[in-house]
């Protein structure tokens, strides 16, 4: 035990060292290979360009075939020099040595504990044994000579990001934060330098960005860098094998930096154990960054010829909860001063026993537990002041100051408990960053699809922890029991067809694989879209309108693209859910505590944050999450698995930068070439109606119904129609391409598979409709002409409309439940394809009662795939091992 507080007590003076030694980082320093050196002091003014065929024929089959093995490679090779007995095809070696000199990315290896505790870096690296677990940092070879027992590799950034610049293509799209910087300063900034964001889009939106950007500490030429690490668990039966950091260049549009394409690793941290000090290991590539900030980076812009200097600079970083404490230096969120976003909101014990805070708003009835029994706080105002720019950065380095001012353990621990702060962050060896702390963001990856997810199940089937003088039997919340639970799985396992395709892994049965695997993709809509409506007459009103509140808001801040307006109402929801959640759940009872997990809290600061960072899908741990996918799937040696996550690291990072090099310009667009077999019909706005295309040389006459809707629609428009419904046939088509690029199918389309055949029904449409938003089932698609003279034709949809959301659910709801009327061919109406705005999920209401149906007949309720646009910017549909939400079950004091 007493060893154990003087290695805490010295966390902060080994950070500050490590700290120092970043700032005094060069280029030419010893810790950096000599090609690297050469690589940022000289960078290449040409465009990249390969004259010899035999380099260009190995280079291309090498990229084609960067997630295969080694061996696939090697017989291709051998299939071409059979074939063409006088190629120069290089061997695998000679084009991984030509694809490494090519890209200029050499990694930087360092030695490290055989058992993972520290790297042999900074203040380390003179160090013969492990200042952790004693063991000896060498052995010796047949020869007699020293080597390290075991080593790990850092990817240098700085040539990755002279080779963007370095392609012209490549140049305009690291051009975008420029151009969108300009815009959103003469849009957001009044002359007398004031801020007002009313819109936000990415981070250039965020008023914390403009504010750097007023200040000069991100400048127009500068790189803006957001780094994300976690723990990789490479294996379905083992704990996290490695530990794995990423770049993300912020410069690039949102549509390619999350891509695999484009996201750089930084470093692979072997296992077995968890590292005991995370800043050795970050301290190579950081110290690379400050090296590259202090003298600046030469790059050669290929788009317009020039030479300049650019400065690297960590705007964002992204972490679970275990690994945000080794990046901001704060204490764990089990502490007293716990909050992620260091709000500095006072935490509450239980009991004296307990060590475990807990962020309660509301102090229990008779509490006197020793520093718990502080007054209710007034979430409204301690918020205010918290978002009041500048405030948390004085009072974070206040606090810091007093942490480092501790002379003894007992100073230190006092000092950690009440500050929040265990020691300074690794980042503030930069010599250009934010402010701290707002650069450690909550991430909504763990803290929406994982986090609150695991709270909220808990109290609802009652399977959260019973405390002290407490009675399960009077938790009239814990509802998700017995036959209940039962039908709840049951309903879901039928709602699957339902779901449009677009929707990413849609939830399956929570009874029999919540336990086993859900993802927090699932997590998303199983408990903001699914609940409410299972919920419904379910949970008792008074807990269930609360619980919506709390997936209204959930549902907003997910947008890619949010208005002020809309912020501020999910604000108003969240600070409505946190305290309502204390009244009705906790009711002021100490043996209730428990229930305020540290994600109740956090949650309250996601909107607020949203205005000043950007919608915060955009520094999500999704994209983390799928580069370990990446490294998982493309892994081809498992009995060394770590080290081949590091080698094919590596890789991914040398063949991203010669791709960055050799990329063009000529991009064929979303569309499948025009054919007679696949037939499409451009609309305009970037819709298009696609094939199924009815083949009957004139055209089918519709029905009457149908046929009056038409007439309806040109009425509306004030078009003279003339023709009768036997001088009108139409041609049915099958698809719909949104400017989104989903596919909006139809009746016509759908109904030509099997019975038997599995599907998706993606023919539910959100539309505009009368100056208002409706919901409906697409018939079928079709282009029409009134005349002969008529120039070009309307492109127009036959829709079955849904009836009027239910106002009174609507409201209860927040908003979060919309529930209407539907069956299927009634209620015709004919809309242009340009007014249809997205494709939607219309599932048939739950029926909950015992013994009866499961789904109602003609009672619907609307679901839309409210997270899919950043889904698809960070590529998370990658299937994982087991997530679990680890910012609960790993915790740190």
């Amino acid at each position: 035990m007493m060893q154990s507080l003087v290695q805490m007590l010295k966390k902060p003076i080994l950070s500050l060292q490590f700290i120092q030694d970043i700032k005094n980082s060069r280029i030419t320093d010893a810790q950096f290979p000599k090609d690297l050196q050469e690589a940022i002091l000289k960078p290449i003014e040409e465009v990249f360009d390969i004259d010899d065929p035999d380099i260009e024929l190995s280079l291309n089959a090498y990229l084609a075939i960067a997630n295969a093995s080694e061996e696939v490679y090697r017989k291709f090779r051998a299939l071409i020099q059979k074939r063409w007995p006088e190629s120069g095809m290089l061997s695998y070696e000679q084009i991984r040595k030509k694809v490494q000199e090519f890209s200029r990315v050499t990694p930087i290896v360092s030695d490290m504990c055989v058992n993972s505790c520290v790297a042999y870096t900074s203040q380390f690296q003179d160090l013969n044994a492990c200042p952790e677990c004693g063991e000896a940092r060498f052995t010796t070879n047949s020869k007699g000579k020293l080597i390290p027992r075991r080593m790990f590799h850092t990817l240098p950034l700085g040539p990755t990001i002279q080779a963007l610049w370095r392609n012209p293509t490549s140049a305009k799209n690291m051009a975008y934060r420029q151009h969108k910087t300009v815009e959103n300063l003469n849009k957001f900034v009044s002359p007398d330098g004031k801020i007002h964001v009313t819109e936000t889009d990415d981070i250039m939106s965020g008023e914390d960005y403009l504010r750097c950007v007023l200040s000069g500490t991100i400048g127009l030429e500068d790189t803006v860098l957001m780094i994300s690490m976690d723990g990789a668990q490479l294996y379905r039966q083992r704990q996290s094998d490695c530990w794995i950091y990423i770049w993300v260049l912020m410069d690039l549009p949102p549509e390619l930096r999350y891509k695999k394409q484009y996201v750089i690793p930084g470093a692979v941290i072997p296992g077995p154990n968890a590292p005991k000090n995370v800043d050795s290991f970050l301290f190579p590539g950081l110290a690379h960054i400050a090296s590259l900030q202090k003298e600046g980076l030469k790059v050669w812009d290929a788009s317009n010829p020039r030479i300049f200097l650019t400065k690297p600079i960590v705007a964002l970083t992204t972490a679970d909860g275990p690994a945000m404490v080794d990046f901001s230096g704060f204490v764990g969120h089990k502490g007293f001063q716990g909050c992620r976003e260091f709000c500095n909101i006072p935490g509450r014990r239980s009991s004296v026993q307990s060590k475990t805070y807990y962020p309660a708003l509301l102090k229990p009835v008779g509490h006197t537990i020793e520093g718990s029994s502080h007054p209710d706080i007034d979430l409204l105002n301690h918020l205010h002041h918290h978002q009041t720019p500048g405030s948390t950065q004085i009072q974070y380095e206040r606090r810091l100051e007093i942490v480092l001012a501790a002379e003894n353990q007992s100073q230190y621990l006092r000092a950690r408990r009440d500050t929040g702060v265990a020691k300074p962050s690794i980042f503030s060896g930069m010599h250009v960053y934010p402010p701290m702390p707002a650069m450690f963001p909550s991430d909504v990856m763990h803290l929406l699809g994982l986090n609150i997810p695991s709270n909220l199940l808990d109290i609802f089937r009652g399977t959260i922890s019973c405390e002290l003088d407490d009675n399960c039997d009077t938790w009239d919340f814990a509802v998700l029991t017995g036959d209940i639970w039962s039908r709840h799985g049951e309903i879901i396992t039928l709602w699957r067809p339902f779901f449009a395709a677009g929707f990413d892994h849609v939830p399956t049965n929570p009874v029999e694989y919540i336990n086993s695997g859900y993802r927090a993709q699932e997590f998303l809509i199983y408990i903001y879209d699914l609940l409410p409506a299972l919920l419904y007459n379910v949970l008792p009103e008074t807990y269930w309108t609360t619980f919506c509140k709390l997936c209204m808001a959930v549902k907003i801040v997910l947008q890619r693209r949010l208005t002020r307006e809309q912020i501020e109402q999910a604000h108003i929801l969240v600070l409505e859910f946190a305290l309502e959640f204390e009244t009705k759940f906790v009711q002021r009872k100490a043996s209730r505590i428990h229930f305020v997990r540290p994600c109740i809290h956090n949650v309250t600061h996601i909107p607020s944050s949203t205005l000043r960072l950007g919608p915060h899908g955009l520094f999500s741990q999704y994209t983390m999450e799928r580069t370990i996918g990446n490294i998982v799937e493309e892994m081809k040696q498992h009995t060394t698995a770590a080290g081949n996550a590091s080698q094919r690291a590596i890789r991914r990072a040398q063949v991203n930068t010669v791709k960055a090099l050799i990329l063009d310009n000529n991009q064929t667009g979303n569309l499948s070439p025009t054919s007679p077999r696949y037939p499409q019909s451009p609309a305009g706005n970037g819709y298009c109606i696609l094939w199924p295309k009815e083949q009957l040389k004139n055209g089918r006459v519709i029905p009457e119904e149908e046929f009056d809707a038409l007439e309806a629609y040109f009425d509306a428009k004030n078009v003279d129609f003339p023709l009768t419904r036997s001088q009108m046939p139409l041609k049915k088509w099958g698809r719909l391409q949104l400017p989104t690029g989903d596919i909006a199918r139809s009746v016509y389309q759908e109904s030509k598979r099997r019975q038997d055949a599995p599907m998706r029904i993606t023919r539910m449409v959100k539309f505009e409709h009368d100056g208002a938003i409706r919901f409906g089932e697409v018939m079928y698609y079709f282009v029409a002409k009134v005349s002969h003279e008529q120039a070009e034709p309307y492109n127009l949809a036959m829709i079955s409309m849904a009836g009027l959301l239910d106002d009174s659910t609507l409201e209860k709801s927040s908003g979060a439940l919309r529930v209407c009327d539907f069956k299927s061919g009634e209620n015709l109406v004919v809309v242009d394809v340009v007014s249809i705005h997205a494709v939607v999920s219309l599932l048939p209401f739950p029926l909950m009662e015992s013994g009866g149906p499961l789904l109602a007949e003609s009672k619907f309720f609307v679901i839309e795939d409210f997270g899919r646009e950043l889904s698809l910017l960070t590529e998370s549909t990658t299937s994982l091992y087991d997530v679990q939400a680890e910012d609960e079950l790993d915790c740190v004091e």
